[in-house]
């Protein structure tokens, strides 16, 4: 992910130039989330296990093939959790909410062409055994704890020694995640998962959900682990407490 420190110059142009790779890579990989993750939903009568692996391992690849370029968000709640937590400014942060909506407005549009089954409320989120108040703080629990362990990963991430299992352990949380929320809420956790099958279905039905819960789920794990469960920085040794080395030793 480009640095996000202040431009050098040149406005908005070169700010485009810093950050149009990363855009690009969120679109894409929101696309194939969506597209990968909604074609799980298809079959009649799909067992949770479907869109459970299906969204955890597209997770994975895209971790994998996007994360270099972008971080591989794919969804504007851990977008959201970034920002909240100092590791994006703002102006990317509403740059990446903007190319996720149009990713999953992608990834949703061309499994709208690809399949015929993909009519009615094919892929729409909808509370299920709970009520819609119900159904946002559930949504608001499994993004928190999503958005909890991308702070925890993040703050731990060391350019010099990247964790090579980090993707395994984003999918694997996704996937468990959508196993826990799945029967009460459809396991969103994504508001640009849940928008582009309510607007290509025109089916938007306690849509508020599945924006009110997982960006408050994630606002609230974002503070949380910024201002609570962070360790402090160990202060910087004050130059007395630093060893001499202009002596020689005797």
């Amino acid at each position: 992910m480009p640095s996000d420190g202040h431009a050098d110059g040149g406005g908005a142009r070169a700010w485009l130039r810093r950050w149009w790779r990363a855009l690009v890579s969120e679109l894409l990989a929101t696309a194939l989330l969506v597209l990968l993750g909604l074609a799980s939903l298809l079959a009649s009568e799909a067992p949770l296990t479907a869109p459970a692996f299906a969204f955890g391992f597209a997770v994975l690849v895209n971790v994998e093939a996007f994360g270099p370029a972008s971080g591989a968000h794919m969804n504007p709640a851990v977008t959201l959790a970034a920002l909240l937590s100092g590791r994006l400014a703002a102006p990317a942060a509403a740059a990446y909410a903007l190319a996720q909506l149009a990713g999953a407005l992608l990834g949703c549009g061309a499994l709208k062409l690809l399949s015929p089954r993909f009519t009615g409320v094919a892929g729409v989120t909808l509370p299920g055994s709970v009520g819609a108040p119900a159904a946002a703080l559930v949504e608001a629990a499994l993004t928190g704890a999503l958005a909890l362990l991308c702070c925890a990963l993040w703050a731990a991430h060391d350019a010099a020694r990247p964790d090579p299992a980090a993707s395994v352990k984003f999918g694997l949380a996704v996937a468990g995640l959508v196993y826990a929320g799945g029967p009460m809420t459809g396991a969103s956790l994504n508001p640009a998962r849940s928008f582009a099958p309510a607007l290509l279905q025109n089916a938007f039905k306690d849509h508020w959900v599945y924006w009110v819960g997982p960006l408050g789920g994630a606002a609230a794990a974002a503070l949380l682990h910024r201002f609570v469960l962070l360790p402090p920085r160990a202060p910087a040794p004050r130059r007395e407490e630093l060893p001499l080395h202009d002596k020689p030793d005797h």
